[in-house]
């Protein structure tokens, strides 16, 4: 079962604010979004596996929530890839809609994990 710290841990923002951390390039800032696309898209295989091995006949309604995430982490990830380009200007709006995403992503991963913690057997 997904608790409060697990959730924010799972939906917490990549790229930490704080006048001691080095700012990243949006190199590194890309490379980062797309390390932690790849870690959600790990824990929606797992979750994938567990729902395929449990036997459980009524999935379906959790099969589309899970084929939603993937389709938009695949947006997230195209995105990602556009970052280097984006002009100066629109550099900050970008970065806030990359955040927005992971946050709501990261969140909706949450509460399908926790949702089918109580269903499947661990």
């Amino acid at each position: 079962m997904a608790t409060a710290e697990t959730k924010k841990s799972i939906a917490s923002p990549i790229c930490a604010e704080g006048p001691s951390l080095p700012r990243q390039t949006r190199e590194e800032y890309a490379g980062s979004v797309l390390e932690q696309i790849g870690g959600f898209e790990e824990k929606l295989d797992e979750l994938e596996a567990g729902m395929e091995s449990s036997g459980w006949d009524d999935i379906s309604d959790f099969r589309g929530q899970l084929d939603d995430l993937r389709l938009k982490l695949k947006g997230i990830r195209g995105r990602a890839e556009e970052l280097e380009g984006i002009p100066d200007g629109e550099w900050p709006d970008a970065y806030d809609e990359i955040e927005g995403s992971l946050l709501e992503a990261g969140e909706s991963l949450a509460d399908l994990a926790a949702a089918l913690s109580m269903v499947l057997p661990e």
